[in-house]
């Protein structure tokens, strides 16, 4: 069965993976190793789990604009999530992203969802498609 969602797009464009879902805030500075993808925050429910592939979603972004610059490490190192989904705005995300398009032509869709948190399992197959503002779960 599909379940489909309209969303409010941030970034990106058509990307799937499993979802990687956190109850708590998140980071990328300081919280992934942009060498291998693992959650590294001591703080994290996803701590020692991996973002490399996933759908990242998440409540809301934590910490500084430094966040930006870890993702975008992530992506040059070819171990960033295939999308991330937050339910508020995360701008380190959505530097992260705009910022990996231009210097890599790597686009990671940055999706808002509000019910990302409590509508999402780890390990749910994902959807997203940012030209239609969708997210579809299977």
């Amino acid at each position: 069965m599909t379940e489909s969602y309209s969303v409010r797009v941030m970034t990106g464009r058509k990307a799937r993976g499993l979802a990687l879902v956190s109850k708590k805030a998140f980071t990328f500075a300081h919280g992934v190793d942009p060498r291998n993808g693992n959650v590294t925050d001591l703080h994290s429910d996803l701590l020692g789990k991996n973002v490399k592939g996933s759908v990242l979603v998440y409540p809301y972004g934590k910490g500084s604009t430094t966040a930006s610059a870890w993702f975008l490490e992530t992506v040059r190192l070819g171990n960033a999530p295939a999308a991330v989904v937050t339910s508020s705005v995360d701008p380190a995300a959505v530097i992260g992203s705009v910022v990996a398009k231009v210097l890599y032509g790597v686009e990671i869709p940055v999706m808002l969802w509000s019910d990302a948190p409590s509508r999402m399992r780890s390990g749910d197959a994902v959807e997203v498609d940012a030209g239609t503002g969708t997210i579809r779960l299977r």
